[in-house]
């Protein structure tokens, strides 16, 4: 892997740490559109979930809050499941169509980030949980289906943020085996951990100064923004190809 391709993923990190670290959430959905085009197959992922629980041991270490044990567990039967559909998909998935999955997968996502807050039944978790689970696994962007659900749940932010993390690194961790890791070498994991510590150093920095309604709108945008144009370019990719 070249410099300029180190220093691009970099960059990806640190936007995907600073919304992370503003919002509560969006680490890989900025990040994963960008990384999957530079990183082939589902090492890319991979490598945007081992980042990603190094961004949620972060947040969880300097946020203080009750966890919400008790919404784990009434998410972990469908989070189990789309683990599993993740990996079925996975082992079907044409190779060629893996950059619109991801930047599609991101985009759906802010949708029902929007759009879910209205549903506040058990079917809307056990929804939430299972599109969530099933998307992180194939593209390492299902995080919004997730938090719309534990939005709805009248948890303080500091323990909704919290709560959420746990879940986040917990789906990450389990999929690592599914996906594998791509580590071109140790300065390049070094580089973009930096970045990612970088980046969500700012985000807190930018939370604490900003009310919770402003950081949520910016965010919101941030990420919606990052996918149309990652989803535009994979279309354009496959287009050129003539595939």
């Amino acid at each position: 892997m070249d410099t300029g391709t180190i220093t691009l993923i970099a960059i990806a990190v640190a936007a995907g740490g600073l919304v992370q670290g503003l919002t509560g959430l969006g680490f890989a959905l900025v990040s994963a559109p960008v990384v999957t085009q530079l990183v082939a197959g589902t090492g890319g992922v991979g490598l945007v979930n081992a980042l990603s629980i190094t961004q949620n041991i972060w947040l969880i270490a300097r946020t203080e809050g009750r966890i919400a044990w008790d919404e784990i567990r009434r998410l972990a039967p469908g989070l189990l499941v789309g683990v599993l559909l993740g990996w079925l998909i996975l082992r079907r998935i044409d190779p060629r169509l893996y950059d619109v999955l991801v930047a599609a997968s991101a985009l759906g996502s802010v949708v029902w980030l929007l759009l879910a807050g209205r549903f506040r039944s058990t079917a809307a978790g056990v929804l939430s949980a299972v599109w969530g689970a099933t998307v992180n696994t194939v593209a390492g962007v299902g995080g919004p289906p997730i938090a719309a659900y534990l939005v709805t749940r009248g948890l303080h932010f500091s323990s909704y943020l919290r709560t959420l993390q746990v879940v986040f690194a917990s789906l990450s961790l389990v999929s690592l085996p599914l996906l594998g890791v791509t580590i071109p070498s140790v300065w390049a994991v070094a580089v973009w951990t930096a970045a990612l510590i970088a980046g969500s150093v700012c985000g807190e920095f930018a939370r604490q100064r900003f009310d919770e309604d402003a950081t949520q709108r910016i965010g919101r945008w941030a990420i919606v923004i990052v996918c149309v144009v990652a989803l535009a370019r994979a279309i354009a990719r496959l287009v050129v190809s003539g595939i």
